[in-house]
């Protein structure tokens, strides 16, 4: 059974004439008349008794008649759900991002969805070596996060660098130009390295560089939490520069410029899993970056 057999079916039952439902299928009456054939010999029923007068519908054909409308009208539904999700305007995305995207991340996902309402968006808080993991399993279609040693199949966009930096208490005495020495009597807090890993390599290969080891006094699994102990004056942090905007009034960061406290961030997805739902996000953020590029 063909859905056009169905749309013939329901069209001749409306007109009750051959010649003129014909016309409102824009197909030949002899079209037609093959068309209804067909179905009345695939369902084994006589849909239509044929008169001098036209077509009425027989008793069998009554009472298929509800079904047959609503079935049209479900493939109809069907049909535009099915263009909108080939056109990337329905359906769902599953988004992870880290830190440095705190803010950005939901900003860019806000003028997505001006653009596209009806797409489901979910947001993940996920540490970069996770957001990679779901990237290649298909449970992320994108995320925002640091962006070094990103190889095909991943792709990624650059949107701005970050920076490590030392969270300290505002009140705390920090001679800027020796730096080290001056907070050395403070304790080291942590973050675990299990909740970013690539954070946490980034941290460590610059201490390296610098010659520092500072003993870690306390861990903690967020950086909220670790800028909560940092406010109270329990010790200071080395956290992304990108987190001021989570910081309390009560802290002091001071940015690091050293090379290897650098890093670029921005936005990466799976190629090889990319559809027209990710794509249009893809050209939404390149339009971004284009124009801050320009600025």
């Amino acid at each position: 059974m063909e859905i056009d057999q169905l749309k013939a079916f329901y069209q001749l039952s409306q007109d009750k004439n051959y010649r003129i439902a014909a016309q409102h299928l824009f197909i030949t009456q002899s079209a037609l008349t093959k068309k209804i054939k067909r179905l009345e010999e695939r369902i084994g029923i006589i849909l239509f008794e044929r008169g001098r007068n036209g077509a009425e519908l027989s008793q069998a054909g009554k009472m298929l008649l509800p079904d047959a409308k609503r079935m049209i009208k479900q493939f109809e539904q069907f049909k535009r759900f099915s263009q909108c999700v080939s056109d990337g305007a329905q359906g769902k995305l599953n988004i992870g991002f880290g830190i440095s995207c705190y803010l950005d991340a939901p900003r860019y996902i806000s003028e997505y969805k001006t653009q596209y309402p009806n797409v489901n968006v979910t947001l993940n808080d996920m540490p970069s070596s996770q957001q990679i993991t779901a990237l290649f399993s298909g449970d992320l279609q994108l995320g925002f996060s640091r962006i070094q040693n990103i190889n095909y199949p991943l792709q990624s966009i650059k949107l701005f660098s970050d920076h490590l930096a030392i969270a300290i208490p505002q009140n705390a005495d920090v001679d800027i130009d020796n730096l080290w020495h001056s907070i050395s009597d403070l304790n080291y807090l942590q973050l675990n390295p299990l909740r970013g890993m690539g954070l946490h390599h980034q941290i460590q290969s610059y201490l390296i560089r610098e010659g520092q080891s500072p003993v870690v006094t306390q861990e903690a699994d967020d950086i909220l939490t670790l800028l909560a102990l940092v406010s109270a004056g329990l010790g200071y942090t080395i956290i992304p520069a990108s987190a001021q905007t989570i910081c309390q009034p009560s802290i002091k960061l001071i940015k690091l410029s050293s090379p290897y406290a650098r890093w670029d961030t921005g936005l990466i997805w799976n190629a090889e899993n990319e559809d027209r739902l990710t794509r249009n996000f893809i050209d939404l953020i390149t339009s971004f970056s284009c124009t801050s590029d320009n600025v």
